[in-house]
C-alpha cells in the first residue's frame, strides 16, 4: 500500500471515529434521528453535503448512517475542524481523538495539510516540492491520536513514509 492507500485507510479511520463520537448510540435509521442530519449539530453547507451523499447512494438500498457516512468526501470531514464548529468540537467531537491533546484548530491545519495532499495524489499532480513525509507523519501521529494501534496497523501495511524518504 503506498500513499494513497495510506491516504485511504486513515479516512476511513478518521470518518468512523468522528461517527463514533458524534453518533454514539445513535440508530442506522432513520438517517433523520442522527447527527448527520441535526441542524444544531451541523451547519447548512454540511446538512448539504450529506444530502447530496444521500442522493447518490444506490436506489434500492436502505439510507442507513453507515452507508451515509462511507458515501461523504473528505472535504466534510475536515470541514467539522474549521471554527465554525467550535462548540460541536468543545461539545462532542474532541472526544474522536482520545489519545490526543490538540485543539480543534490545530487537528484541522493538520487535516487540510493531508486533504491537499490526498487530492494532489488523487489528481495525479506533481509531488515536487511537497513536504510529504511531514504529511504522512503527521497523517500516522492523528491515527494514534484516535488509536494507538490503528498507527501501528497503517504502519504495518505501507511502505509510503519508507518510501518517500528514500525518495526525498
Amino acid at each position: 500500500m503506498r500513499t494513497f492507500g495510506l491516504i485511504h485507510h486513515f479516512e476511513i479511520l478518521l470518518r468512523n471515529a468522528i461517527d463514533g463520537a458524534l453518533g454514539k448510540s445513535q440508530p442506522q435509521l432513520p438517517i433523520t434521528a442522527t447527527w448527520l442530519l441535526d441542524f444544531e449539530a451541523l451547519r447548512l453547507d454540511g446538512i448539504r453535503q450529506v444530502i447530496g451523499a444521500i442522493g447518490r447512494l444506490e436506489r434500492g438500498k436502505g439510507v442507513t448512517r453507515d452507508r451515509v457516512v462511507a458515501g461523504l468526501p473528505f472535504s466534510f470531514w475536515t470541514d467539522l475542524f474549521g471554527r465554525r464548529y467550535e462548540n460541536l468540537w468543545r461539545q462532542r467531537l474532541h472526544a474522536a481523538f482520545p489519545h490526543g491533546t490538540l485543539t480543534r484548530k490545530e487537528i484541522g491545519v493538520r487535516l487540510k495539510r493531508i486533504q491537499r495532499l490526498r487530492n494532489r495524489v488523487a489528481h495525479h499532480d506533481s509531488l515536487l516540492g511537497q513536504d510529504v513525509i511531514s504529511c504522512l507523519e503527521e497523517m500516522l501521529a492523528m491515527a494514534a491520536w484516535i488509536d494507538p494501534a490503528a498507527r501501528g496497523w497503517l504502519e504495518s501495511r505501507s511502505d509510503a513514509l519508507e518510501t518517500a524518504r528514500r525518495v526525498n
